[in-house]
């Protein structure tokens, strides 16, 4: 089977989660035996073409009016004409083609378009190729990926959005199969009209990131029954409920704990959060290596205000037997394991502290670490990857 993969950015590109889970599965797909090629965009130097890993790359040169992943501000009307282009980028689609033609794919399979184009899929189509798509962020209903205003996440698409997203919608009828890092954020594309032309519908959750080292992972210091150790890992950012977790910490007062929170993030807003919650219990460790972090704590919260598509911290958690406290939004619930459901509600804040008690009493259990370890390999890299390699033949034979 010979499968072409596009996504916005790839290996040496790494920003975010969508590239790290196509690395991880083109590298598996290529390791199971198939034929593996991907395209992506790239803001430096002319197209080029290299290999890593078993995998052939094609690293095409962007064509906008910049490239957005620098961190550099734009005029809103900079991006407004920045995103019309992006919508139906001709130059990128005419070096799509090109590469399908050149590899005579089997399958398809997209992911993030944004610097790319949706021109993808009818080029696809016109080739007779199966297209299988992943969402993973809401980039074809929202420009910004996220539907978030005001550091809220939107009920539902606004004027402007929905403008820019009609041609976006229109392509994905192409799309014969749609997949949903998460029912929440899969429903969220079939409720605003897209992929109405797929044959089928699924979920494949991302994986937790493998242990390169190859060597088992050490048990954290076990819970001593008097501090809990909290932690909240990723960018720090209003939407992400810091300051909701932090006002319920403080404000109760019979929980011992101590909060350490790792990760990057804007400096003014960092500034504000150090000042506002000068605390002796509340350490910001700013970036850190995960795996290390995940030892260092007995429950990981993760307080999103926003709908988060899906969330790769929690599996990570689990991945090092640590229990997770997660609020009920976007794709959260889903993955929060199913036995202990430490799941509160965001606009009930306080119900974090009646979750974050619930994880301390499963601390005392012996055998929880084993069992949120074997629920981690339900998100395990071989397991997304079989979830891919089932997907993509089912599409074969359906096109057969």
């Amino acid at each position: 089977m010979k499968i072409l993969i596009a996504n916005t950015l790839y290996y040496p590109d790494m920003v975010g989660g969508a590239e790290v889970s196509t690395q991880i599965l083109a590298e598996g797909l290529a390791a199971a035996g198939a034929d593996v090629c991907v395209v992506c965009a790239t803001g430096e130097g002319a197209d080029r073409v290299s290999e890593l890993n078993g995998v052939k790359i094609y690293h095409l040169r962007f064509a906008n009016l910049y490239w957005p992943h620098r961190p550099k501000k734009h005029s809103r009307i900079a991006r407004l004409v920045w995103h019309a282009i992006d919508v139906h980028n001709v130059i990128m689609a005419r070096k799509l083609k090109k590469i399908i033609a050149r590899e005579k794919p089997d399958i398809v399979s997209t992911s993030n378009l944004s610097c790319l184009s949706i021109g993808i899929w009818r080029l696809s189509k016109e080739a007779g190729v199966p297209i299988v798509h992943t969402a993973r962020d809401y980039y074809l209903i929202c420009p910004t990926s996220k539907m978030l205003s005001h550091n809220m996440s939107c009920e539902r698409q606004c004027g402007l959005c929905s403008r820019y997203a009609g041609p976006k919608r229109t392509e994905s009828q192409c799309v014969d199969v749609a997949i949903g890092v998460s029912q929440f954020v899969l429903q969220k594309h079939l409720d605003n009209g897209f992929f109405a032309g797929a044959s089928s519908t699924g979920v494949i959750s991302d994986c937790y990131l493998p242990n390169k080292s190859g060597a088992s992972y050490i048990a954290q210091a076990p819970y001593r029954g008097d501090i809990v150790r909290l932690g909240v890992l990723g960018r720090v950012s209003p939407e992400k409920g810091i300051e909701v977790l932090l006002d319920e910490l403080r404000r109760d007062s019979t929980l011992e704990w101590s909060l350490s929170i790792g990760g990057a993030g804007d400096a003014d807003y960092l500034a504000k959060l150090k000042a506002t919650y000068d605390d002796r219990r509340v350490s910001f460790l700013g970036h850190v290596v995960p795996a290390d972090f995940l030892q260092s704590i007995d429950i990981l919260v993760v307080p999103s205000k926003w709908n988060e598509p899906f969330g790769r911290v929690t599996v990570e958690a689990y991945s090092h037997g640590v229990p997770v406290v997660g609020a009920n939004t976007g794709g959260i619930p889903e993955v929060i394991e199913p036995d202990s459901y430490l799941v509160f509600d965001i606009h009930q804040p306080h119900t974090v502290i009646d979750k974050i008690r619930e994880a301390v009493e499963l601390l005392k259990n012996s055998h929880t670490r084993a069992r949120l370890l074997e629920y981690a390999e339900t998100f395990s890299p071989n397991a997304m990857v079989d979830a891919y390699l089932s997907v993509y033949n089912n599409a074969l034979n359906r096109a057969d």
